[in-house]
């Protein structure tokens, strides 16, 4: 193995090397905030806090893929660093069963980082950066979920999972998808907060 072939500890010292940054500019935003109340303050550590969360499930969710793949002992040849896929996952060499466990892998992921932000939001004192990650976070799922679960159903029921995720995953489909999420998610946070506050 030559000395730039990227490894699994590399990947993990390098998510952890974002999610480190990421968490101390949060750090900043949110003592920003709490010294000035200002409302650029607030501005930035939202819209930071929505950044993160986007990035940060982002990086769950391809761990999510890598963990499920491996789990049923499909080959998944690692990438360079550079890019946001930790593996590659050739459809045509593996099982039906295997392409699902990659798919709900990353699912997982992604409710799992997701969950986090809620649960950040809820117990945590992060004023709008806490906001912003939740936010994030209900985003992330939402637009990922109706891209994600279509694929999911029509494998399951039967469909070739090359083609299935050749037609559902390209760029035009999921740019339909996530405004079409956001524009829900949207309606939802406003109907919680004008039933709720």
């Amino acid at each position: 193995m030559g000395q730039n072939q990227p490894s699994l500890l590399g990947w993990v010292l390098r998510d952890a090397s974002i999610t480190s940054v990421l968490a101390l500019i949060l750090w900043g935003c949110t003592h920003w905030y709490a010294a000035s109340g200002s409302w650029p303050a607030a501005a930035v550590s939202a819209t930071a806090g929505f950044i993160a969360a986007y990035v940060l499930c982002y990086v769950c969710h391809e761990w999510g893929h890598l963990l499920g793949a491996l789990g049923t002992k499909s080959t998944m040849p690692l990438n360079p660093y550079a890019g946001a896929a930790i593996g590659r996952f050739d459809i045509s060499s593996h099982s039906t069963r295997q392409f699902l466990a990659l798919s709900w892998g990353g699912v997982a992921g992604y409710i799992f980082f997701a969950a986090i932000t809620l649960v950040l939001y809820a117990w945590a004192k992060l004023a709008w950066v806490g906001a912003g990650l939740a936010v994030g976070g209900l985003a992330f799922v939402s637009q990922s979920l109706s891209v994600d679960l279509p694929q999911i159903w029509r494998v399951m029921g039967g469909a070739d999972a090359a083609q299935t995720n050749a037609s559902g995953a390209s760029a035009k489909v999921i740019l339909q998808r996530t405004w079409q999420s956001w524009l829900a998610l949207a309606a939802a946070l406003v109907a919680y907060n004008y039933l709720f506050f």
